[in-house]
């Protein structure tokens, strides 16, 4: 079939393009990158995150079937023909995982947690549209004694992460998501001045989220919480171009570059920069990070980079580690 047909029939009665959510370019999106990456489990991941959006949204098991089905009839319309039995092999997967009714029911915030209560009320401000009075909780939390490291670890990072996970099951809109992570970013502003200043160091990061990667909340989270234990650190934004970030590194001295990887497809352009920056003489140590590798700890070598982290603080403790070898 060729692309011009295959155009076409994708404005008729295409059951990958009938998926709502942009749901039909994901599933494309991550079987090409799963099948480049030889990792099956990063098609599986959005196949298991596409059944439960989609069953919060009144749309029906048989839909994502069904798609799956016209992907495994049209195969060569994702996939070069030298991919097609890898591409059939991992549908199959798929299918299988289907029969599994994955629901994500269990919330992130954990009250019984040292912040939890503090975590939770913030939250339910943040919600409530009340941006004071959940700036209120953490000012008053710190005036107890709470570090800003920890409010980011354990009040700003559990939020964001429940924010993800209320708009899978539809219970918020992307105008909540948005509001919340503009108000999470403008008290992460005023931690970073008010925060103790810790003994400067000799070192120096950046960090960034590459195109297509548009979130950049948690390399701002990175960069901050380097700042805060004493490193020169600079943050270049989200959906930064290869070139660009290269062209800085090399004009720019770094010790570490810290990059943020949110979804399955921004690993491949992850791992061709860092090929880029292997060919270099003198080249950055590379900490990743993130939702897409937090599910697969162990991609963070299928990548090449030189070190994986959990959360920001760990990055910092990963570098700080990195850097005396």
């Amino acid at each position: 079939m060729t692309i011009g047909t295959f155009a076409a029939r994708r404005h008729h009665a295409d059951p990958l393009a009938a998926l709502p959510l942009d749901v039909g370019s994901d599933l494309a999106a991550a079987l090409r990158h799963a099948i480049e990456l030889q990792r099956p489990e990063l098609f599986l991941d959005v196949v298991v995150w596409a059944q439960s959006a989609l069953h919060f949204r009144d749309v029906g098991p048989t839909a994502l079937l069904r798609a799956l089905g016209a992907m495994r009839m049209y195969l060569t319309d994702y996939v070069t023909v030298s991919d097609v039995e890898a591409a059939r092999t991992m549908l199959s997967l798929a299918r299988k995982e289907l029969a599994i009714i994955h629901v994500n029911e269990i919330s992130v915030i954990d009250e019984s947690a040292p912040a939890g209560a503090i975590s939770r009320r913030y939250f339910r401000a943040l919600l409530n549209g009340d941006e004071a009075r959940a700036t209120r909780e953490v000012l008053l939390a710190l005036a107890d004694g709470m570090t800003a490291l920890t409010v980011y670890e354990h009040i700003f990072t559990p939020v964001l992460h429940e924010v993800g996970r209320l708009w899978e099951r539809n219970e918020i809109g992307v105008w909540q998501e948005h509001a919340i992570a503009a108000s999470v970013e403008r008290l992460m502003a005023q931690l970073v001045d008010v925060a103790p200043a810790q003994p400067r160091r000799e070192l120096s990061m950046a960090s960034a989220a590459l195109a297509p990667a548009q979130h950049d909340i948690a390399s701002r989270m990175v960069t901050d919480t380097f700042a805060i234990c004493g490193w020169n650190a600079t943050f270049l934004g989200g959906s930064v171009p290869s070139g660009d970030l290269l062209e800085y590194v090399d004009r720019v001295s770094i010790d570490v570059l810290a990059l943020s990887v949110t979804m399955a497809r921004d690993l491949p352009p992850v791992r061709a920069l860092i090929r880029e920056l292997d060919a270099r003489p003198l080249a950055p140590l590379v900490i990743v990070g993130g939702h897409a590798l937090s599910l697969h700890p162990s991609l963070w070598r299928a990548i090449g980079a030189d070190g994986y982290a959990l959360t920001p603080l760990h990055a910092v403790r990963l570098a700080n580690e990195l850097i005396e070898r």
